[in-house]
């Protein structure tokens, strides 16, 4: 049996990733036969929420600090809703050798990203996480249709989700990961320079530009919908976006990495996001179009 133990308690995330696995249905039969989420410290939250998700998500345990989960969990999950957070809070499991995954956004700063990468490095660790969306069936099938053809060469396309730029939690690192990474999962992680353009905190143009391709991403809180189009020499496909299953579908990743200690994605993938949302924070602070160049070097 897996123990996972999560880091943070405000976020939803911690109470649908706990019940994913805790709650069995209505057969009595759990998704999960050989994980479960067995311990919980609520850092950002107050004691009361905190016993509220423990409760309603099935956790035995609440700790009092993180040094509770040493040697009573088998995993642990950061899922604090402050990015800036998570790479402080989650590096001393890294260090113990414990498999974490590490919620959007991977990491806030530059400095942060290094400091992880360091880590991993030198413990050899198993490390993902970031958006659930990367995982959503429709975005698995805009990939595949690309990948056999059916499209012909890929020329651009368009995607929206929410960002908010004023957002108390990190601004557009908060949600912005979500548009990045379901960007980065159909076209590539091969970015070549983006150019932002904002009408207010929660409507954004972004302006991602390939070798081959352009794509435009609208950061738009203001609708419900959410689309995806990809244009190919043969065809174009346009998708609405389903995010009722998102946390299962990223959970099974996590799952799948302590089963077979695999990595699902690359580091360099896992936070390309990142280094995407500081190119993107730079052009709509200086008005202009940013290098990956810039930011990754």
């Amino acid at each position: 049996m897996f123990r996972i133990g999560i880091l943070g308690s405000d976020n939803s995330h911690a109470l649908m990733f706990a019940k994913l696995c805790n709650i069995p249905d209505e057969n009595g039969e759990y998704l999960y036969d050989d994980v479960r989420v067995t311990a919980i410290y609520g850092f950002d939250d107050d004691p009361e929420h905190t016993k509220k998700v423990a409760d309603e998500g099935g956790i035995e345990f609440i700790a009092h600090s993180p040094e509770n989960f040493y040697g009573t969990v088998d995993a642990v999950m950061v899922v604090y809703r402050q990015g800036s957070l998570h790479v402080p809070h989650i590096l001393p499991f890294i260090e113990k050798g414990y498999p974490v995954w590490i919620d959007k956004p991977i990491a806030e700063s530059i400095t942060d990203i290094n400091i992880l990468r360091e880590s991993v490095e030198k413990n050899n660790a198993l490390i993902t996480g970031g958006s659930n969306i990367k995982y959503n069936y429709e975005i698995l099938t805009l990939k595949n249709k690309i990948s056999n053809g059916s499209l012909g060469d890929v020329n651009g396309g368009y995607m929206n989700f929410p960002a908010d730029l004023m957002s108390e939690y990190g601004g557009i690192f908060f949600y912005g990961s979500h548009l990045c990474e379901m960007c980065l999962s159909v076209f590539g992680y091969d970015v070549k320079s983006v150019y932002a353009v904002s009408a207010e905190p929660t409507n954004t143009i972004v302006t991602v530009r390939y070798t081959d391709k352009l794509v435009a991403l609208n950061f738009n809180g203001k609708t419900s919908k959410y689309f995806m189009t990809v244009h190919g020499a043969k065809n174009s496909v346009t998708l609405e976006l389903d995010i009722s299953v998102i946390y299962r579908l990223g959970f099974d990743q996590f799952v799948w990495m302590l089963r077979t200690k695999r990595m699902p994605l690359t580091f360099a993938n896992l936070v390309t996001p990142v280094y995407m949302l500081h190119a993107i924070q730079k052009s709509l602070n200086e008005g202009v179009e940013v290098e990956m160049g810039e930011i990754c070097r």
